[in-house]
């Protein structure tokens, strides 16, 4: 009776494994799947008014951080919009995303932040994504993450919305202006755009890669106020074949223009200061904590060397 109990419990252990290695297995084929296979949304994603958690094929809104996470969605609508996003909304970028809509890609609706490791490919008939809010408060900002864009219409438009790139890679086909909005700043990102960047504020860029055709003829870049760059080398002309370095970055047009970024991070020693590198505050605190390790290692060493001997002394004893 007790050999029976033990086979029993045997089998039982054994199943439970086998569940087990099923269900990873199963976790292993759903993480497989590629962002591509996800169920095609046919109609406007509207989460301008959400009030609480709402999920569906390929993103989930978190309602109390104010959250969107996006992994493996795929909207294509003949509808005007996409996807409407609620003011004060962070979205994250996890996977391919796609987005196409007969009018506006993805609509914003005021303060918006964008990042992630992710892609978003969006498709649109006047713009593919368009930043609105009624104030002038609102301020979208983009972090990391890959974006494609293609629009009959601009890029990125906006009315009264600031309009903050400050990090990622961007690839923006359209057939009007590639950014358009009030104010447009350029930091640490890279872009390539065929079609003119406006700011009606200064246009400022700053330590990116950007490379920009006019398709009309008309200057690449644009202001209403001032250019203002800084860390980059400027290269402009009537074409990419034409382009030639722009001294002191004094821009006064041309349909083609490119920057290559040019700062590079210097970090100095905190320890010691002045023109030493930070490796070496590395190579101290190392040398520091092996120190404190021996401090308090060789005791317990010497410690347990002379109980091991005592031991053996009285075995011997014995």
């Amino acid at each position: 009776m007790r050999e029976y109990k033990c086979k029993s419990r045997s089998g039982y252990v054994l199943i439970k494994i086998g569940a087990l290695l099923a269900l990873m297995l199963a976790a292993a084929l759903i993480a497989a799947v590629p962002a591509s296979a996800a169920e095609r949304i046919t109609e406007t994603v509207s989460l301008a008014n959400a009030r609480k958690n709402e999920r569906g094929p390929g993103y989930f809104w978190d309602n109390i951080n104010d959250t969107l996470t996006l992994n493996g969605l795929n909207i294509e609508t003949d509808d005007e919009y996409g996807l409407k996003l609620p003011d004060n909304a962070t979205v994250i970028l996890v996977g391919d995303n796609k987005i196409t809509a007969s009018k506006v890609a993805l609509l914003t609706t005021g303060t918006t932040i964008f990042k992630g490791n992710g892609t978003l490919t969006l498709t649109a008939g006047e713009a593919g994504i368009m930043l609105a809010d009624p104030t002038t408060l609102g301020k979208v900002s983009f972090l990391s993450g890959r974006y494609k864009i293609n629009s009959r219409g601009d890029g990125i438009y906006s009315d009264k919305v600031k309009l903050y790139i400050a990090g990622g890679e961007f690839d923006i086909s359209s057939d009007g202006y590639a950014i358009k909005g009030p104010t447009v700043e350029i930091n640490d990102a890279k872009v390539k755009a065929k079609g003119a960047i406006y700011s009606f504020e200064p246009l400022v860029i700053n330590n990116a890669e950007l490379e920009a055709t006019s398709i009309s003829g008309d200057d690449a870049l644009q202001t209403g106020k001032e250019f203002r760059f800084s860390n980059i080398k400027l290269y402009a002309g009537a074409d990419s074949g034409s382009a030639a370095e722009v001294p002191d970055r004094a821009y006064s047009g041309g349909a083609f223009v490119k920057t290559t970024p040019t700062y590079v991070e210097r970090k100095y020693s905190v320890v010691f200061g002045g023109n030493v590198p930070a490796w070496v505050d590395y190579v101290v605190f190392l040398g520091a904590g092996a120190g404190i390790a021996a401090t308090i290692a060789v005791p317990l060493l010497i410690k347990r060397k002379k109980y091991l001997k005592r031991l053996e002394q009285l075995k011997a004893a014995k």
